[in-house]
Protein backbone atom coordinates (compact mmCIF):
# COMPACT_ATOMS: atom_id res chain seq x y z
CA UNK A 1 0.00 0.00 0.00
CA UNK A 2 1.35 3.29 -0.98
CA UNK A 3 2.02 5.89 1.70
CA UNK A 4 -0.31 8.44 2.53
CA UNK A 5 0.68 11.62 1.74
CA UNK A 6 0.07 13.40 5.12
CA UNK A 7 -0.90 10.94 8.20
CA UNK A 8 -3.40 12.61 10.48
CA UNK A 9 -1.39 13.25 13.79
CA UNK A 10 -2.82 11.51 16.83
CA UNK A 11 -4.11 13.97 19.47
CA UNK A 12 -2.19 12.41 22.27
CA UNK A 13 1.16 11.77 19.96
CA UNK A 14 4.57 13.95 21.17
CA UNK A 15 5.25 13.80 17.38
CA UNK A 16 4.32 16.19 14.77
CA UNK A 17 1.76 15.41 11.66
CA UNK A 18 3.84 12.91 9.69
CA UNK A 19 4.66 13.84 6.02
CA UNK A 20 4.31 10.36 4.68
CA UNK A 21 3.00 6.74 6.20
CA UNK A 22 3.61 6.20 9.69
CA UNK A 23 4.64 2.56 9.38
CA UNK A 24 5.20 2.37 13.32
CA UNK A 25 4.42 4.50 16.81
CA UNK A 26 5.45 3.35 19.95
CA UNK A 27 4.88 4.82 23.34
CA UNK A 28 6.21 3.40 26.52
CA UNK A 29 7.92 5.12 29.57
CA UNK A 30 10.90 5.91 28.60
CA UNK A 31 10.49 7.00 25.12
CA UNK A 32 8.19 7.45 22.17
CA UNK A 33 9.34 5.84 18.92
CA UNK A 34 8.09 6.90 15.62
CA UNK A 35 9.19 5.91 12.11
CA UNK A 36 7.84 7.18 8.53
CA UNK A 37 8.01 5.91 5.39
CA UNK A 38 8.29 9.37 3.27
CA UNK A 39 5.87 10.12 0.41
CA UNK A 40 8.49 8.67 -2.43
CA UNK A 41 9.17 5.74 -0.34
CA UNK A 42 12.66 6.20 -0.96
CA UNK A 43 13.29 7.38 3.16
CA UNK A 44 12.55 6.10 6.59
CA UNK A 45 12.88 8.87 9.23
CA UNK A 46 12.95 8.39 12.67
CA UNK A 47 11.34 10.48 15.63
CA UNK A 48 12.29 9.51 19.49
CA UNK A 49 11.48 11.64 22.35
CA UNK A 50 12.78 10.11 25.63
CA UNK A 51 11.77 10.56 28.94
CA UNK A 52 14.91 10.12 30.58
CA UNK A 53 18.65 9.27 29.95
CA UNK A 54 19.73 5.41 30.33
CA UNK A 55 22.15 3.86 28.71
CA UNK A 56 19.78 0.73 27.98
CA UNK A 57 17.22 3.10 26.33
CA UNK A 58 17.47 1.86 23.04
CA UNK A 59 19.76 -0.61 21.71
CA UNK A 60 20.61 -1.05 17.83
CA UNK A 61 19.30 -4.82 17.26
CA UNK A 62 16.00 -3.35 19.47
CA UNK A 63 15.62 -0.14 16.32
CA UNK A 64 16.58 -3.20 13.43
CA UNK A 65 13.71 -5.04 14.64
CA UNK A 66 11.21 -1.73 14.36
CA UNK A 67 12.50 -0.94 11.09
CA UNK A 68 12.13 -4.66 10.07
CA UNK A 69 8.46 -4.70 11.53
CA UNK A 70 7.53 -1.87 9.49
CA UNK A 71 8.66 -3.29 6.22
CA UNK A 72 12.20 -1.47 6.07
CA UNK A 73 14.42 -3.59 4.00
CA UNK A 74 16.59 -1.91 1.58
CA UNK A 75 19.20 1.02 2.18
CA UNK A 76 19.23 0.72 6.05
CA UNK A 77 22.47 2.76 7.25
CA UNK A 78 24.15 0.91 10.05
CA UNK A 79 26.06 3.92 11.05
CA UNK A 80 22.78 5.95 11.42
CA UNK A 81 21.27 3.88 13.47
CA UNK A 82 24.00 3.46 16.12
CA UNK A 83 24.00 7.48 16.41
CA UNK A 84 20.42 7.38 16.64
CA UNK A 85 20.61 5.29 19.77
CA UNK A 86 23.54 6.40 21.53
CA UNK A 87 22.02 9.70 21.53
CA UNK A 88 18.44 8.46 22.46
CA UNK A 89 20.35 6.89 25.45
CA UNK A 90 21.55 10.30 26.32
CA UNK A 91 17.83 11.27 26.63
CA UNK A 92 18.45 13.82 23.58
CA UNK A 93 15.23 14.38 21.44
CA UNK A 94 15.42 13.85 17.49
CA UNK A 95 13.35 14.35 14.48
CA UNK A 96 13.24 12.89 11.03
CA UNK A 97 16.57 11.40 11.13
CA UNK A 98 16.99 9.28 7.83
CA UNK A 99 17.69 5.71 9.22
CA UNK A 100 17.08 4.55 5.96
CA UNK A 101 17.12 5.28 2.16
CA UNK A 102 17.51 4.55 -1.32
CA UNK A 103 18.73 6.12 -4.95
CA UNK A 104 16.56 7.83 -7.31
CA UNK A 105 16.75 5.49 -9.93
CA UNK A 106 18.99 7.01 -13.19
CA UNK A 107 17.33 7.80 -16.21
CA UNK A 108 19.28 6.78 -18.98
CA UNK A 109 21.85 9.07 -21.28
CA UNK A 110 19.84 10.11 -24.46
CA UNK A 111 20.59 9.66 -27.56
CA UNK A 112 23.82 11.83 -29.46
CA UNK A 113 25.47 13.18 -32.44
CA UNK A 114 28.88 12.28 -32.62
CA UNK A 115 30.30 14.76 -35.09
CA UNK A 116 33.60 13.39 -36.79
CA UNK A 117 34.71 16.98 -39.00
CA UNK A 118 35.22 20.56 -37.22
CA UNK A 119 32.60 22.62 -37.49
CA UNK A 120 33.17 26.32 -37.63
CA UNK A 121 32.23 28.09 -34.68
CA UNK A 122 32.73 25.18 -32.49
CA UNK A 123 34.91 25.31 -29.68
CA UNK A 124 37.28 22.88 -31.04
CA UNK A 125 37.87 25.58 -34.03
CA UNK A 126 41.17 24.79 -35.68
CA UNK A 127 43.11 27.60 -34.86
CA UNK A 128 47.01 28.12 -35.61
CA UNK A 129 48.83 24.90 -36.97
CA UNK A 130 52.48 24.83 -36.46
CA UNK A 131 54.33 22.82 -39.82
CA UNK A 132 57.10 20.41 -38.86
CA UNK A 133 59.64 23.11 -38.62
CA UNK A 134 57.36 24.87 -35.88
CA UNK A 135 56.89 27.82 -38.02
CA UNK A 136 53.31 29.14 -37.76
CA UNK A 137 51.12 30.52 -40.58
CA UNK A 138 49.35 32.95 -39.39
CA UNK A 139 47.38 33.40 -42.30
CA UNK A 140 45.85 29.79 -42.42
CA UNK A 141 42.95 29.25 -39.68
CA UNK A 142 41.50 25.91 -40.58
CA UNK A 143 38.01 27.05 -39.23
CA UNK A 144 36.42 24.25 -40.27
CA UNK A 145 36.70 20.65 -42.00
CA UNK A 146 35.96 20.52 -45.73
CA UNK A 147 34.86 17.11 -46.70
CA UNK A 148 34.23 14.82 -49.42
CA UNK A 149 32.31 12.56 -51.23
CA UNK A 150 32.24 8.98 -49.38
CA UNK A 151 33.19 10.57 -46.07
CA UNK A 152 31.24 9.72 -42.77
CA UNK A 153 30.47 12.83 -41.07
CA UNK A 154 28.75 11.92 -38.27
CA UNK A 155 27.66 8.62 -36.04
CA UNK A 156 24.59 8.90 -34.67
CA UNK A 157 24.47 7.01 -30.57
CA UNK A 158 21.15 5.29 -29.43
CA UNK A 159 20.08 6.55 -25.92
CA UNK A 160 21.57 4.21 -22.94
CA UNK A 161 19.12 1.87 -20.54
CA UNK A 162 18.66 3.86 -17.29
CA UNK A 163 19.76 2.37 -13.71
CA UNK A 164 16.65 1.02 -11.42
CA UNK A 165 16.40 1.36 -7.83
CA UNK A 166 13.87 0.32 -4.92
CA UNK A 167 12.09 1.91 -2.02
CA UNK A 168 13.10 1.34 1.20
CA UNK A 169 10.52 -1.11 1.44
CA UNK A 170 11.93 -3.23 -1.36
CA UNK A 171 9.54 -1.95 -4.33
CA UNK A 172 11.64 -1.87 -7.66
CA UNK A 173 11.78 1.29 -8.51
CA UNK A 174 12.02 1.46 -12.90
CA UNK A 175 14.27 3.78 -14.26
CA UNK A 176 13.34 5.71 -17.69
CA UNK A 177 15.45 4.99 -20.97
CA UNK A 178 17.37 7.94 -22.77
CA UNK A 179 15.54 9.52 -25.38
CA UNK A 180 15.94 9.33 -28.78
CA UNK A 181 18.40 11.93 -30.44
CA UNK A 182 16.32 14.36 -33.23
CA UNK A 183 18.82 14.12 -36.52
CA UNK A 184 16.57 16.02 -39.75
CA UNK A 185 18.69 14.88 -43.13
CA UNK A 186 19.50 18.03 -44.50
CA UNK A 187 20.76 17.79 -47.87
CA UNK A 188 24.39 16.89 -49.04
CA UNK A 189 24.56 13.53 -47.32
CA UNK A 190 22.95 10.44 -46.92
CA UNK A 191 22.22 7.87 -43.90
CA UNK A 192 23.99 4.43 -43.72
CA UNK A 193 22.96 2.53 -40.78
CA UNK A 194 23.84 5.31 -37.49
CA UNK A 195 26.71 7.01 -40.01
CA UNK A 196 25.67 9.74 -42.26
CA UNK A 197 28.18 10.00 -44.88
CA UNK A 198 28.69 13.11 -47.45
CA UNK A 199 27.31 13.27 -51.00
CA UNK A 200 29.30 16.62 -51.84
CA UNK A 201 32.21 18.14 -51.16
CA UNK A 202 31.66 21.34 -48.99
CA UNK A 203 31.44 21.82 -45.55
CA UNK A 204 29.54 19.98 -42.50
CA UNK A 205 26.18 22.50 -40.94
CA UNK A 206 24.40 21.01 -37.63
CA UNK A 207 21.88 23.65 -36.69
CA UNK A 208 18.70 23.14 -35.49
CA UNK A 209 18.83 19.59 -35.02
CA UNK A 210 19.11 19.26 -39.39
CA UNK A 211 22.69 18.19 -40.22
CA UNK A 212 23.35 18.83 -43.63
CA UNK A 213 26.47 19.09 -46.19
CA UNK A 214 26.76 22.20 -48.10
CA UNK A 215 28.44 23.15 -51.12
CA UNK A 216 28.51 27.40 -50.28
CA UNK A 217 30.94 29.21 -47.82
CA UNK A 218 29.58 32.48 -46.67
CA UNK A 219 31.53 34.99 -45.31
CA UNK A 220 29.36 38.32 -43.82
CA UNK A 221 32.21 40.30 -43.62
CA UNK A 222 35.75 40.84 -44.91
CA UNK A 223 38.30 38.14 -45.11
CA UNK A 224 41.18 39.30 -42.94
CA UNK A 225 42.56 37.41 -40.08
CA UNK A 226 39.49 36.41 -38.32
CA UNK A 227 39.24 34.50 -41.18
CA UNK A 228 42.02 33.64 -42.87
CA UNK A 229 43.25 31.82 -46.02
CA UNK A 230 40.24 30.03 -47.64
CA UNK A 231 40.64 26.91 -49.18
CA UNK A 232 36.95 25.23 -50.11
CA UNK A 233 36.08 22.84 -52.66
CA UNK A 234 32.50 24.09 -53.31
CA UNK A 235 31.50 27.70 -53.74
CA UNK A 236 32.49 31.09 -51.82
CA UNK A 237 30.77 34.19 -51.03
CA UNK A 238 32.32 37.33 -49.29
CA UNK A 239 30.23 40.20 -48.13
CA UNK A 240 33.27 42.31 -47.75
CA UNK A 241 36.61 42.56 -48.96
CA UNK A 242 39.90 40.59 -49.48
CA UNK A 243 42.41 42.34 -47.77
CA UNK A 244 46.10 42.00 -49.00
CA UNK A 245 47.88 38.32 -48.75
CA UNK A 246 44.87 36.56 -48.13
CA UNK A 247 44.32 33.58 -50.60
CA UNK A 248 40.94 31.92 -51.11
CA UNK A 249 41.34 28.75 -53.53
CA UNK A 250 37.82 27.13 -54.20
CA UNK A 251 36.52 24.25 -56.62
CA UNK A 252 33.48 26.35 -57.46
CA UNK A 253 32.62 29.49 -58.27
CA UNK A 254 34.10 32.90 -56.05
CA UNK A 255 31.57 35.98 -55.46
CA UNK A 256 33.19 38.98 -53.72
CA UNK A 257 30.91 41.99 -53.47
CA UNK A 258 33.45 44.21 -52.26
CA UNK A 259 37.25 44.84 -53.35
CA UNK A 260 40.55 42.34 -53.48
CA UNK A 261 43.58 43.36 -52.89
CA UNK A 262 46.78 41.76 -53.28
CA UNK A 263 45.54 38.22 -53.29
CA UNK A 264 45.62 34.75 -55.26
CA UNK A 265 42.55 33.51 -56.22
CA UNK A 266 42.86 29.82 -57.77
CA UNK A 267 38.94 29.24 -58.49
CA UNK A 268 37.95 26.16 -60.56
CA UNK A 269 34.45 27.66 -61.73
CA UNK A 270 33.23 31.25 -61.89
CA UNK A 271 35.03 35.07 -60.39
CA UNK A 272 32.69 37.75 -59.76
CA UNK A 273 34.96 40.20 -57.84
CA UNK A 274 33.75 44.24 -57.01
CA UNK A 275 37.19 45.21 -58.39
CA UNK A 276 41.01 44.48 -57.63
CA UNK A 277 44.01 46.42 -57.12
CA UNK A 278 46.78 43.88 -57.12
CA UNK A 279 50.03 46.16 -56.56
CA UNK A 280 51.66 43.87 -59.36
CA UNK A 281 51.62 40.77 -57.12
CA UNK A 282 47.75 39.96 -57.22
CA UNK A 283 47.00 36.77 -59.10
CA UNK A 284 43.62 35.88 -60.79
CA UNK A 285 43.27 31.90 -62.41
CA UNK A 286 39.57 30.64 -63.11
CA UNK A 287 38.00 27.86 -64.94
CA UNK A 288 35.17 29.93 -65.80
CA UNK A 289 34.31 33.51 -66.29
CA UNK A 290 35.86 36.54 -64.87
CA UNK A 291 33.43 39.95 -64.14
CA UNK A 292 34.77 42.85 -62.59
CA UNK A 293 34.27 46.26 -62.02
CA UNK A 294 37.49 47.47 -62.18
CA UNK A 295 41.22 45.76 -62.42
CA UNK A 296 44.33 47.40 -61.62
CA UNK A 297 48.04 45.76 -61.38
CA UNK A 298 46.83 42.23 -61.62
CA UNK A 299 47.45 38.83 -63.45
CA UNK A 300 44.83 37.13 -64.73
CA UNK A 301 44.54 33.59 -66.33
CA UNK A 302 41.05 33.01 -67.32
CA UNK A 303 39.35 30.02 -69.09
CA UNK A 304 36.73 31.82 -70.02
CA UNK A 305 35.36 35.26 -70.73
CA UNK A 306 36.91 38.64 -69.56
CA UNK A 307 33.98 40.92 -68.45
CA UNK A 308 34.73 44.66 -66.91
CA UNK A 309 32.42 47.35 -66.31
CA UNK A 310 34.87 50.28 -66.26
CA UNK A 311 38.87 49.50 -66.68
CA UNK A 312 41.24 47.14 -66.78
CA UNK A 313 44.32 49.25 -66.14
CA UNK A 314 48.37 48.11 -66.34
CA UNK A 315 47.40 44.28 -66.06
CA UNK A 316 48.16 41.25 -67.58
CA UNK A 317 44.91 39.65 -68.67
CA UNK A 318 44.68 36.36 -70.44
CA UNK A 319 41.64 34.78 -71.99
CA UNK A 320 40.10 31.30 -73.27
CA UNK A 321 37.36 33.36 -74.11
CA UNK A 322 36.48 37.05 -75.10
CA UNK A 323 37.82 40.18 -73.10
CA UNK A 324 34.60 42.38 -73.08
CA UNK A 325 34.78 45.82 -71.86
CA UNK A 326 31.75 47.72 -74.28
CA UNK A 327 31.56 50.59 -71.33
CA UNK A 328 35.40 50.69 -70.27
CA UNK A 329 39.02 51.13 -71.02
CA UNK A 330 42.04 48.67 -71.76
CA UNK A 331 44.59 50.99 -70.04
CA UNK A 332 48.44 49.28 -70.80
CA UNK A 333 49.55 45.87 -69.81
CA UNK A 334 48.56 43.00 -71.86
CA UNK A 335 45.46 41.53 -73.09
CA UNK A 336 45.24 38.18 -74.38
CA UNK A 337 42.36 36.59 -75.91
CA UNK A 338 41.22 33.57 -77.63
CA UNK A 339 37.73 34.90 -79.10
CA UNK A 340 38.82 38.61 -79.49
CA UNK A 341 38.52 41.64 -77.48
CA UNK A 342 36.35 44.73 -77.52
CA UNK A 343 36.73 47.89 -75.54
CA UNK A 344 35.10 51.18 -75.64
CA UNK A 345 38.58 53.04 -75.13
CA UNK A 346 42.13 51.31 -75.78
CA UNK A 347 45.22 52.27 -74.85
CA UNK A 348 47.06 54.19 -72.34
CA UNK A 349 48.34 57.82 -71.89
CA UNK A 350 52.05 59.17 -71.09
CA UNK A 351 53.90 56.48 -73.16
CA UNK A 352 52.50 53.92 -71.14
CA UNK A 353 52.27 50.54 -73.77
CA UNK A 354 48.94 48.86 -74.47
CA UNK A 355 49.93 45.45 -75.97
CA UNK A 356 46.64 43.19 -77.44
CA UNK A 357 46.82 39.87 -79.24
CA UNK A 358 43.40 38.20 -80.66
CA UNK A 359 42.52 34.74 -81.83
CA UNK A 360 45.54 32.69 -79.49
CA UNK A 361 45.06 30.13 -76.77
CA UNK A 362 47.24 31.17 -73.98
CA UNK A 363 47.67 27.92 -72.15
CA UNK A 364 49.71 26.08 -75.46
CA UNK A 365 51.25 29.66 -76.25
CA UNK A 366 52.69 30.02 -72.64
CA UNK A 367 53.98 26.25 -72.61
CA UNK A 368 55.72 26.73 -75.52
CA UNK A 369 57.41 30.14 -74.54
CA UNK A 370 58.47 28.19 -71.54
CA UNK A 371 59.59 25.47 -72.87
CA UNK A 372 61.56 27.35 -75.59
CA UNK A 373 62.96 29.44 -72.61
CA UNK A 374 64.21 26.82 -70.58
CA UNK A 375 66.03 25.50 -73.49
CA UNK A 376 67.76 29.09 -73.91
CA UNK A 377 68.31 29.17 -70.04
CA UNK A 378 69.83 25.61 -69.91
CA UNK A 379 72.02 25.86 -72.90
CA UNK A 380 73.20 29.63 -71.36
CA UNK A 381 73.82 27.26 -67.99
CA UNK A 382 76.43 24.56 -70.26
CA UNK A 383 78.25 27.23 -71.70
CA UNK A 384 79.19 28.43 -68.82
CA UNK A 385 79.74 24.87 -66.75
CA UNK A 386 81.62 24.19 -69.41
CA UNK A 387 83.89 27.75 -69.35
CA UNK A 388 84.61 26.88 -65.39
CA UNK A 389 85.44 23.23 -65.80
CA UNK A 390 88.47 24.42 -68.12
CA UNK A 391 90.52 26.62 -65.58
CA UNK A 392 89.40 23.91 -62.62
CA UNK A 393 90.67 20.93 -64.62
CA UNK A 394 94.43 22.64 -65.44
CA UNK A 395 94.46 23.40 -61.86
CA UNK A 396 94.07 20.22 -60.86
CA UNK A 397 96.62 18.95 -63.48
CA UNK A 398 98.95 21.26 -61.85
CA UNK A 399 98.48 20.24 -58.50
CA UNK A 400 99.67 16.83 -59.42
CA UNK A 401 96.84 15.88 -57.15
CA UNK A 402 93.38 16.60 -56.81
CA UNK A 403 92.57 18.72 -53.48
CA UNK A 404 89.57 18.38 -51.49
CA UNK A 405 87.95 21.57 -52.33
CA UNK A 406 88.86 21.68 -56.07
CA UNK A 407 87.46 18.11 -56.05
CA UNK A 408 84.21 19.13 -54.66
CA UNK A 409 83.90 21.98 -57.25
CA UNK A 410 84.24 19.73 -60.04
CA UNK A 411 81.54 17.13 -58.87
CA UNK A 412 78.83 19.68 -58.29
CA UNK A 413 79.65 20.77 -62.17
CA UNK A 414 79.92 18.09 -63.63
CA UNK A 415 76.72 16.65 -61.58
CA UNK A 416 74.81 19.52 -62.91
CA UNK A 417 75.71 19.09 -66.17
CA UNK A 418 74.02 15.29 -65.94
CA UNK A 419 71.35 17.41 -65.05
CA UNK A 420 71.01 19.69 -67.36
CA UNK A 421 71.47 16.71 -70.06
CA UNK A 422 68.16 14.98 -68.46
CA UNK A 423 66.23 18.14 -68.63
CA UNK A 424 67.24 19.08 -72.18
CA UNK A 425 66.20 15.57 -73.40
CA UNK A 426 63.06 16.05 -71.64
CA UNK A 427 62.58 19.77 -73.41
CA UNK A 428 63.36 18.37 -76.61
CA UNK A 429 60.96 15.91 -76.36
CA UNK A 430 58.20 17.96 -75.25
CA UNK A 431 58.97 19.93 -78.01
CA UNK A 432 59.33 17.56 -80.62
CA UNK A 433 55.80 16.34 -79.85
CA UNK A 434 54.12 19.81 -79.23
CA UNK A 435 51.21 20.66 -81.19
CA UNK A 436 48.27 23.49 -81.17
CA UNK A 437 45.10 21.82 -80.60
CA UNK A 438 41.91 22.63 -81.99
CA UNK A 439 40.49 25.91 -80.49
CA UNK A 440 38.27 28.27 -82.51
CA UNK A 441 39.05 31.91 -82.13
CA UNK A 442 38.51 35.35 -83.44
CA UNK A 443 41.55 37.64 -83.91
CA UNK A 444 39.59 40.78 -83.91
CA UNK A 445 39.48 43.77 -81.89
CA UNK A 446 36.55 45.90 -81.24
CA UNK A 447 36.59 49.64 -80.65
CA UNK A 448 33.74 51.70 -80.09
CA UNK A 449 35.11 54.90 -79.58
CA UNK A 450 38.77 55.78 -79.61
CA UNK A 451 42.40 53.44 -79.79
CA UNK A 452 45.44 55.25 -78.74
CA UNK A 453 48.75 55.47 -79.83
CA UNK A 454 51.29 53.26 -78.53
CA UNK A 455 49.34 49.86 -78.77
CA UNK A 456 50.86 47.14 -79.88
CA UNK A 457 48.25 44.76 -82.02
CA UNK A 458 49.29 40.92 -82.67
CA UNK A 459 46.53 39.16 -84.61
CA UNK A 460 47.86 35.76 -86.55
CA UNK A 461 51.17 36.00 -88.37
CA UNK A 462 50.45 40.79 -87.95
CA UNK A 463 51.73 42.40 -85.29
CA UNK A 464 51.88 46.28 -85.31
CA UNK A 465 51.97 49.07 -83.34
CA UNK A 466 49.82 52.25 -83.69
CA UNK A 467 51.52 55.76 -83.83
CA UNK A 468 48.36 57.29 -84.20
CA UNK A 469 44.97 56.99 -82.09
CA UNK A 470 42.08 56.44 -84.37
CA UNK A 471 38.49 56.41 -83.78
CA UNK A 472 35.45 53.85 -83.84
CA UNK A 473 33.25 52.42 -83.81
CA UNK A 474 35.56 50.06 -86.02
CA UNK A 475 36.84 46.47 -85.88
CA UNK A 476 40.75 45.19 -86.53
CA UNK A 477 40.99 42.44 -88.40
CA UNK A 478 44.95 41.06 -90.02
CA UNK A 479 45.42 41.22 -93.63
CA UNK A 480 48.18 38.39 -93.81
CA UNK A 481 48.23 38.56 -97.62
CA UNK A 482 50.05 42.47 -96.99
CA UNK A 483 51.43 41.88 -93.65
CA UNK A 484 49.10 44.78 -91.92
CA UNK A 485 46.13 45.14 -90.25
CA UNK A 486 43.31 46.39 -91.07
CA UNK A 487 40.79 48.87 -89.71
CA UNK A 488 37.00 47.60 -90.90
CA UNK A 489 33.99 48.96 -90.16
CA UNK A 490 32.51 47.94 -87.21
CA UNK A 491 30.46 44.16 -86.66
CA UNK A 492 29.89 42.22 -83.70
CA UNK A 493 32.25 39.64 -82.05
CA UNK A 494 29.77 37.22 -83.39
CA UNK A 495 31.20 37.79 -86.62
CA UNK A 496 34.40 36.14 -86.73
CA UNK A 497 37.47 37.70 -88.42
CA UNK A 498 37.91 34.80 -90.88
CA UNK A 499 34.67 35.46 -92.51
CA UNK A 500 35.45 39.56 -93.27
CA UNK A 501 37.51 40.95 -96.23
CA UNK A 502 40.48 43.29 -95.12
CA UNK A 503 40.04 46.98 -96.26
CA UNK A 504 42.12 48.38 -98.47
CA UNK A 505 44.96 50.45 -97.17
CA UNK A 506 44.87 53.93 -98.37
CA UNK A 507 45.97 54.57 -102.03
CA UNK A 508 47.63 58.34 -101.02
CA UNK A 509 51.57 57.30 -100.78
CA UNK A 510 52.68 60.27 -99.42
CA UNK A 511 49.77 59.35 -96.49
CA UNK A 512 51.76 58.85 -93.08
CA UNK A 513 48.95 56.83 -91.93
CA UNK A 514 50.21 54.11 -89.24
CA UNK A 515 47.62 52.00 -90.52
CA UNK A 516 50.32 51.01 -93.19
CA UNK A 517 52.88 50.20 -90.87
CA UNK A 518 52.51 46.73 -90.65
CA UNK A 519 55.13 43.98 -89.91
CA UNK A 520 54.73 40.56 -89.91
CA UNK A 521 56.09 38.43 -86.87
CA UNK A 522 59.02 36.84 -87.19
Amino acid sequence: MSPDPKAPADPASPFAPANGQVVLERHEDDYSLQLVISSDERRCLASIVPTRAASDLLDEQRLLRDLEQGGICDGVRLEAIRDFCQKACKGENQRQVVLAATEAPQKGKDGWLELKVRLAGSANEGGFVENEKGQVDLYTLNLFTCVEPGQEIAVLHPPEEGVSSFTVTGKLLPAESGAEAEVRLGSGLHRDGDRFVADLAGRVEWSEQVLAVSEDYVIHGDVDLSVGNIRFPGNVFVRGDVLDDFDIRCGKNLTVVGNVGACHLIIDGDVSLGSMAGKNEGLVKCGGNLKARYLNSVYIECLGDVVVDNEIRNSVVKSGGAVLLPGGQISGGETVALKGIEAKIIGATAGVPTRLCAGVYFPENDRLAFLKSQQKSLTLQRKFIHHCLGPLEKQVTQAGETPGALEKRLQILRDRLVLIDKMEADIKRELSQFTFGEHPGNAKINVQRLIKEQVRIQLGTVSDELRFEQFGPLSIIADPVRGLLSFNEYSPLTINADDMEPQEPAADPNADDSLQQGSRVP
